[in-house]
């Protein structure tokens, strides 16, 4: 025997809780030695012959559900009767290239079942993932993804093979330019592979794909609206049936993107905080540290997969606080160790680059990838707006802050004109989301600080922030008029689809303070100037509404200036 093994007396079988987990259990009284070791209750007492763990019978019954559903979906797919087969879900093994993503890749969409879930109960969840989180790790325990089938809407909206193959390639053509979250190397080789999952959550991401690709004459806006619908319902079902993956929460970005462009608040407003609360739940803010929900990654791409998502839930929840700065953020500020995105063309191929990663303190003199740069002016952006919101700092440190918030911004945003100059115009112009936001931070940062006549002393640093305020407005203003003729530029070249909906808030900034200027000047230049912002956002409305929003202030405020003057 063993010198190590323990002795004294023993039980005759496994206690309850290596019997449940099926782990090895030394049977060891009172305790067995895994219990004692990970410091959790031992019992090896049996309870009456026929009494059922709850736990263990909702399990059971959910593998039941699953069954009969799989089930189901074989017999309907077998006998030529299941919508998902109508409408070209079917499996594929065709070969897809690691390198690119064309038509081909997905000539053969995967089959979704199309039997509405209803009203059922939802599929069980270990509530030990919030009740006792060390627990939950000490344990083992995982967060199973439950199977549900589709409401035959949904399998509507997303048409036949042809269809869902060209949606695919329209997304990674169009909004894929502006906020790359979704892996092309993942999602070709889950359609590839017949023998990877592709659930309920793949659906609800091409659905939300779908949602933010429409072209202002593919839809009405009575088709649109009932899209949207029947996507945030199809959202709340999944979230109720507790259905959580890293392609939830994609979908999720996706339609609060689309709420964003819209100007559908307060639900835009609404979307983006679930956002942050559901990557706090996945553990996608610390993904080192504290329980994970989402399995544990195996690849580099979907290691970057996941920080590219917890990154766009960043640069959404900056930017919606821009016109009401006053909001707490629902996620935290990214330290100055967190690493931005690789570059993108690599990732797309999922090719690890050997490069040095760049980090949230690296300077912006350092060349980044698009999606990095975006990054990096929504960071800007948010310490722009967490300082605008400290009403409690003191006057002095206050007007240095600001300065050095000045500066900085400054300096990536006179980086980035001469990047996208470099940019090839065909594909997309990938640079313009970080160009808006760094003219939106600044924009704001001078609105706070060009009228100070309220404070009694003034030292050098508040007299050098209201001259950068005074000076800045007419000079930022005068950069986005310039950015208005690069956009124009694309627009006659590739139309609305590819261009971001961040663009919108520095249009709308600028042409408020050139109808500032024509109201006290009368300057038939700032008119013109006007004139031309108003313009693009009349270009830009029929894909973003938000646009036409701005567009019906700015008029407002000139009808209000006239009738003052």
């Amino acid at each position: 025997m063993n010198s190590e093994e323990p002795t004294g007396p023993r039980a005759t079988q496994a206690c309850v809780s290596c019997r449940r987990q099926k782990r090895k259990c030394d049977k060891v009284l009172p305790e067995c030695g895994l219990c004692r070791r990970i410091g959790r209750p031992c019992d090896y007492e049996v309870g009456p012959p026929h009494s059922v763990d709850r736990d263990d019978f909702d399990s059971l019954q959910q593998k039941v559900l699953d069954l009969e559903a799989r089930l189901a979906q074989s017999t309907a797919s077998n006998n030529g009767f299941e919508n998902g087969a109508r409408n070209g879900f079917g499996s594929s093994n065709a070969a897809v290239s690691p390198s690119a993503l064309s038509s081909s890749a997905f000539a053969s969409p995967p089959r979704f079942a199309s039997v509405n879930n209803g009203l059922k109960a939802p599929s069980p969840f270990p509530s030990l993932f919030f009740l006792d989180a060390n627990t939950f790790e000490q344990g083992r325990y995982t967060v199973q993804k439950p199977h549900m089938t589709i409401p035959p809407e949904v399998l509507e909206h997303l048409g036949d093979s042809t269809a869902t193959s060209e949606l695919l390639d329209r997304y990674f053509a169009t909004t894929h330019t502006w906020m790359p979250i979704v892996s092309k190397m993942r999602i070709s080789q889950t359609l590839a592979n017949p023998l990877m999952d592709r659930g309920a959550d793949m659906a609800m991401l091409f659905l939300a794909m779908k949602l933010l690709t429409q072209t202002p004459s593919s839809l009405t806006q009575k088709s649109q609206t009932a899209l949207y619908q029947t996507a945030k319902s199809f959202l709340a079902a999944i979230e109720y049936q507790n259905m959580y993956s890293i392609h939830v929460i994609q979908a999720t970005l996706l339609i609060a993107a689309y709420e964003l462009g819209n100007a559908i608040y307060p639900t835009a407003y609404l979307t983006i905080g679930h956002c942050a609360r559901l990557g706090h739940a996945m553990g996608l803010h610390h993904p080192k540290s504290g329980p994970q929900m989402l399995p544990r990654c195996t690849t580099w791409t979907e290691q970057e997969e996941r920080r590219r998502v917890w990154w766009a839930v960043v640069v959404l929840d900056r930017f919606v606080n821009i016109g009401n700065p006053h909001h707490p953020f629902a996620s935290e500020d990214p330290s100055l160790e967190t690493y931005l995105p690789v570059d993108d063309d690599t990732w797309d191929k999922g090719e690890m680059t050997a490069n040095e990663l760049l980090l949230v303190s690296t300077s912006p003199s350092v060349r980044a990838a698009p999606f990095a740069r975006t990054c990096q002016a929504s960071h800007l952006l948010g310490k722009v707006l967490h300082h605008i919101n400290d009403v409690d700092m003191e006057l002095d440190f206050r007007f240095e802050q600001a300065n050095q918030l000045n500066r900085t911004v400054r300096a990536l945003a006179n980086l980035l004109p001469d990047e996208a100059f470099e940019e090839d115009v065909t594909n997309g112009p990938t640079l313009c989301t970080a160009m808006a936001i760094c003219y939106s931070a600044l924009l704001v940062l001078y609105e706070a600080y060009v009228c100070t006549e309220g404070i009694p002393k003034k030292t050098a640093a508040h007299v050098e922030i209201q001259e950068s305020a005074i000076n800045g407005l007419k000079e930022i203003s005068g950069e986005v008029l310039r950015f208005c003729k690069r956009i124009k530029s694309f627009l006659d070249l590739n139309g609305l689809v590819k261009l971001s909906p961040f663009v919108a808030d520095c249009l709308y900034q600028a042409a408020a303070n050139y109808a500032w200027y024509v109201k006290e000047s009368e300057n038939p230049e700032s008119l013109a100037m006007l004139q031309e912002i108003k313009s693009i956002l009349v270009m830009i409305e029929p894909q973003w509404k938000v646009a036409g929003e701005y567009l019906r202030i700015v008029e407002a405020t000139e009808f209000n200036y006239a009738g003052s003057s």
